[in-house]
């Protein structure tokens, strides 16, 4: 199966996110070009996505637990944006609050820019990360910059500058009560924007639960280049489930050429020796 690309930006909105600043991605387009023909743009040995065998991974051990703050408020606004290439979604809460992720194998405090999705024609891709040999229909990042840094823009090329949070949705045949979904379909044209009546269906506490555990860490990078290698990766091993239904609200997205936005997720890159780190919530469980 092969995969395209499309261009993945780590930032909160179009207008927020200067094309020129990304080194020649902004020539990129959804399904157009092949990911080799821009390789030399990220030569690193530390690139992302990859495949998480939970096998042959090592126990983590955390000093403080995994947490994040304040996500459990309701939004004031929220703004979803279709660029080109990904469904934004951005936020902002009341009083200037903002919701901090620390703990865990994280080096300082992370706060959050900014989350989007990745998605396939099919529900048998889509995910940039495979865990056990499965891929599954979407993968949501959540994007966090370290605070010492003041900004995404700031930190994305700072050693332990950014950490995402990764965490799958697998098809089912039942809808499930995802407020923020119907929105899409205010931005099928790229370069949209659209700001939701009620911010609050988007809760993300309610979206994503209260547990982070279990999960797989390790150091990577941003996935379009150039595919900065400051990342510490958490992705959940728990999908969340969406019907296709409400993968299709994604899939009638459209790239800036006016065609489908589709399989926006880059190819499974190589290990190289780097460890990856598996939270279980049970040791007892693990690989179950």
């Amino acid at each position: 199966m092969k995969a395209h690309l499309v261009l993945l930006l780590y930032c909160l909105a179009v207008v927020q996110c200067d094309y020129g600043d990304l080194d020649g991605a902004e020539n990129f387009g959804s399904g157009d070009f092949e990911w080799n023909e821009m390789r030399e743009q990220c030569p690193g040995r530390a690139q992302s996505p990859i495949a998480l065998d939970t096998y042959a991974t090592v126990l983590g051990v955390e000093r403080r637990p995994l947490e994040l703050l304040g996500y459990q408020e309701n939004p004031s606004q929220v703004v979803v944006t279709n660029n080109g290439y990904l469904a934004v979604y951005t936020f902002e809460y009341p009083n200037g609050q903002v919701i901090t992720a620390r703990g865990g194998p994280l080096r300082g405090t992370f706060q959050f820019d900014s989350l989007h999705f990745h998605w396939g024609e099919d529900s048998d891709r889509g995910a940039e990360h495979v865990v056990d040999g499965r891929r599954y229909a979407m993968e949501m990042h959540l994007v966090f910059y370290n605070t010492m840094y003041g900004s995404f823009m700031g930190a994305r090329n700072q050693t332990n500058g950014l950490a995402v949070l990764g965490i799958f949705f697998n098809s089912t045949n039942t809808d499930v009560n995802y407020g923020w979904i119907p929105a899409l379909s205010e931005v099928r044209t790229a370069g949209t924007s659209y700001t939701l009546p009620d911010p609050t269906v988007f809760n993300i506490k309610g979206l994503i639960g209260a547990r982070r555990r279990p999960y797989y860490s390790y150091h990577g990078s941003l996935t379009t280049p150039p595919c900065f290698e400051t990342v510490t990766w958490l992705v959940q091993r728990k999908p969340l489930p969406i019907s296709e239904e409400q993968l299709d609200y994604f899939r009638s997205l459209r790239d800036g050429n006016g065609n489908p936005l589709v399989d926006n997720y880059r190819e499974l890159q190589p290990i190289n020796g780097r460890t990856v780190y598996f939270y279980p919530s049970d040791f007892r469980t693990r690989g179950k």
